[in-house]
């Protein structure tokens, strides 16, 4: 299992999540949205194989991706067939490769496996898709991997809280806004009118 959950990592994916579902709904923005989306799972999947490196136990902790982990992940999709056989050193933005960098009992526990097809299909949205203009871009967006991400989200969270991890991010999760919540100074004066 993971050695130090880093819910830092998690938030920041959330954040890049919620972005992407903002821009989904502008005008002529999925490609954007699903850019960012890319950059969310990329670093919810880094999360996984990201250690820390600085500031150990602080709100502001800091972390260095497993590039062992990244290696051995990399050459098991060489000899898959699953990577360009060309490619010497591992693409760090491959959504694939750091599916696969991530231990099995991690991508079984928080079913991130049934999510390998997607994966595998975005793998290098980030790469080949934010610079629309360029030739080799891939052309046209849509949103499965917004949903994705945002299933997967869900996933971790509920697994760190069954950790018992106490982070302000995590624990706080799903609860509705401060301005969604009934007043309770308004609902009593309700009741004695």
């Amino acid at each position: 299992m993971q050695q130090h959950l880093t819910p830092w990592m998690v938030e920041s994916a959330y954040r890049y999540l919620k972005a992407a579902i903002y821009l989904r709904r502008g005008h002529d923005m999925l490609d954007i949205a699903q850019i960012n989306a890319a950059i969310g799972m990329e670093i919810l999947l880094k999360s996984f194989v990201s250690k820390p490196d600085d500031k150990l136990g602080q709100v502001n902790e800091t972390y260095k991706l497993d590039d062992d982990a990244l290696e051995a992940a990399h050459e098991y999709l060489k000899t898959v067939e699953r990577v360009p056989a060309n490619r010497r050193y591992p693409n760090k933005h491959d959504l694939l490769t750091l599916f696969y960098a991530i231990p099995e009992s991690i991508r079984q526990r928080i079913r991130l496996d049934r999510h390998e097809h997607w994966i595998e299909k975005y793998r290098d949205v980030f790469t080949k898709a934010r610079y629309r203009y360029e030739k080799s871009a891939a052309k046209g967006s849509d949103d499965i991997l917004i949903g994705v991400l945002d299933e997967l989200i869900d996933d971790v969270v509920d697994w760190y809280r069954e950790l018992g991890c106490k982070d302000m991010f995590i624990v706080c999760y799903g609860m509705p806004p401060l301005e969604l919540l009934p007043d309770a100074d308004q609902d009593s004066n309700l009741a004695t009118d």
